[in-house]
This record gives C-alpha cells, structure tokens and sequence, in this order.
C-alpha cells in the first residue's frame, strides 16, 4: 500500500530559543511571515511550486483583508467564525463578513462613512496601525489619533518612524508591524499580546523558534524523520533528541543521531541531501498501530481511513547549554489504491 502524509494533521511544537538575525527589510518581512504562519496568526494565498506558503507581501490588502488579518493575529478566527455579527455596512462580501462583523463588534475597526465599510478600499498604514493599535487596548482621540497613530507606534517598538509619509501599504508591512506588535506593551497590562496568546510571561518573538519536521522514508513498519527550526525562526541549537515516541500509543523502537555535525555526516552516508538538528528512525508494528487508532480520515471520495498519529516527546539543547523540552505529533494514512 502507498503511504501519504497527511499535512494538515501536522502538529508544531513551540520552543525558546536565541534572538533572530537582522537582514534588509525584505528578508524581515518573510521571517515575520513565516514567524506568524507557524503560529497560526498569518496565511498565505495558496502555495507555491515548493509547497511553501504564498505570502504575496508586495501587494497592498484591502481593508476587508486588513481586518481578516487583525482577526487572525489576535488568534480570533474561530470566534469570528462561529457567530453571525450585526454590521450596518453594505459593501463587505460574504467571505468577510465574520471578520468585519468581529473587529466591529469589539471596536477594533469602523467604517468610512455608516453605511460602507470601504472593503475594497486599499490599506494605509494608518488604518492598519490605528487596528493593531485598538487591539492592544489604546483608545484613539485619547492615547493616539487616528490620523497618525505611528506616533505612538514608534514610542511601542511597533514602528520605526518609516510610517509618516505616506506610500503603499503593503501585506509585508502588515507581517512587519503585526509580528512587531506580539511583542508591544498592552495598556494597562504586564503582558504582550503573545505572551497572552502562548499563555507565557517569558516568551518573546526574539527567543521564540517553532521546531518543524519533515518526512525522509515511509515503509511498512518503519519511518524516518529530519528536525529542524521552521522557517523564519532561530537556529541557536546544538542538538536535538527524541526521548520517547509512540504511534497510536503503541511503543516504538528507534535509531537516531542528535547533532547537525553528525546528522550531516549520516545523511550523507545514505546519500540523502539535507541538514537538520536531529535524525530518528522508528520501527513499530504497523498492523497493531492501525487496530489502536482511534482518528480517521475520509478523502475527497468518501473512502475512510484509520490514522498513524506519531507522538514525539523531546529534548533540544541551545548552544548556550539551556536544555528545553517539549511535544509535537504527525499524522498519516494509508492509501490502498494498490500502488
């Protein structure tokens, strides 16, 4: 049988790790979407021929997408999803209704005028600062004004005076200024709005890195991983180790290796191309891991199939000696389609 991942079952694991490397502005701008993606806080248009998400940061939003967006960063969607909201406006579609009718509701966003929210209008960084702003609990007309809200945004480490002069906002300013914000003071509160979200008073975007993991070989009985930082987070480590793994709370046996020099250096011993913190092997008894599930999953045919879910329990090391933990899971299927 042919066995195939199911990516959105994928489960990231957050750790704490050193402050992220400076680069130019465009480089920024791709690790604080990719920060904000493996959170969960950003998405992208589709993806691209790689499988990487599609940012699309050199277009200007609307600001029906500006509030989506806000709702998003804020970890709001579900909520806005949920409810149907009361709005007095007549130009926002269907798809934004929920977003608008939550940013609204909370009074995070108004309209252009009492019937029209300006949906399709294009984004300024005023109307995008004056939103991050209103979420973080400060009150235009007394905190800031609407009309230069960067004023205060420069003074919150949101913004770095590159705002005042008007210009395109584009997707990436909104991935800028919204990762810049996880980190902002909120009025009256000792936590930032991440430390809020991850439920964390230590947590920062400069010692936060997401540990990500890809797929080498699947056969039967057995699996191979590589673990690496995700995308457009830090990579301070010296090492990466499973303790203990197991697929639909069957045990498994495993080999692995535990630092990048020898993860290299086996890699290439079985003439695989790649680098990672970590390498594992898993061997386990597939036919009692299939009888143990207790999750499925029904493909676009209706055909229904038991889950391998793989939980891994682990232990990294920063390359200053600080030892962290943590817990992450992957989920597959079995495709019977005889190939």
């Amino acid at each position: 049988m042919k066995k195939k991942f199911l990516a959105l079952l994928l489960t990231l694991t957050l750790a704490f790790a050193l402050a992220a490397p400076a680069g130019a502005a465009s480089t920024q701008a791709q690790q604080s979407a990719y920060l904000l993606y493996h959170l969960g806080l950003f998405f992208g248009e589709g993806v691209q021929e790689d499988g990487s998400p599609q940012f699309s940061l050199d277009r200007s939003p609307t600001r029906a997408e500006a509030v989506t967006m806000l709702v998003r960063l804020l970890s709001a969607e579900q909520e806005a999803l949920s409810k149907d909201w009361d709005i007095p406006f007549t130009d926002v579609p269907d798809w934004a209704e929920p977003y608008v009718g939550y940013a609204y509701a909370h009074g995070l966003a108004n309209g252009v005028d009492f019937t029209r929210f300006g949906s399709d209008q294009p984004t300024t960084a005023a109307h995008y600062l004056t939103f991050v702003l209103r979420a973080l609990g400060y009150l235009d007309g007394a905190d800031f004004t609407w009309s230069a809200p960067w004023v205060l945004t420069d003074q919150l480490g949101i913004t770095d005076g590159s705002y005042d002069s008007g210009g395109d906002f584009l997707r990436a300013d909104v991935a800028l200024t919204s990762a810049k914000a996880l980190d902002a003071p909120r009025k009256n509160q000792s936590r930032t709005l991440l430390q809020q979200l991850r439920g964390d008073s230590s947590v920062t975007t400069g010692n936060l890195v997401i540990w990500d993991h890809s797929l080498v070989s699947i056969q039967e009985n057995f699996i191979s991983f590589l673990f690496h930082p995700a995308k457009g987070t830090t990579n301070g480590f010296a090492s990466f180790k499973v303790d203990q793994v197991s697929v639909n709370s069957q045990p498994c046996e495993t080999l692995q290796v535990t630092t990048p020099e020898a993860v290299a250096a086996y890699l290439a011993s079985i003439s695989y191309d790649a680098g990672g913190f970590g390498y594992i092997e898993i061997s386990y008894d597939e036919d009692a891991a299939l009888k143990a599930a207790t999750e499925t999953y029904t493909d676009p045919a209706g055909h229904v199939y038991p889950l391998l879910t793989f939980t891994f329990r682990y232990t990294a090391t920063q390359t200053d000696g600080k030892v962290l933990t943590g817990s992450f899971s992957s989920s597959y299927y079995l495709d019977a389609d005889g190939e």
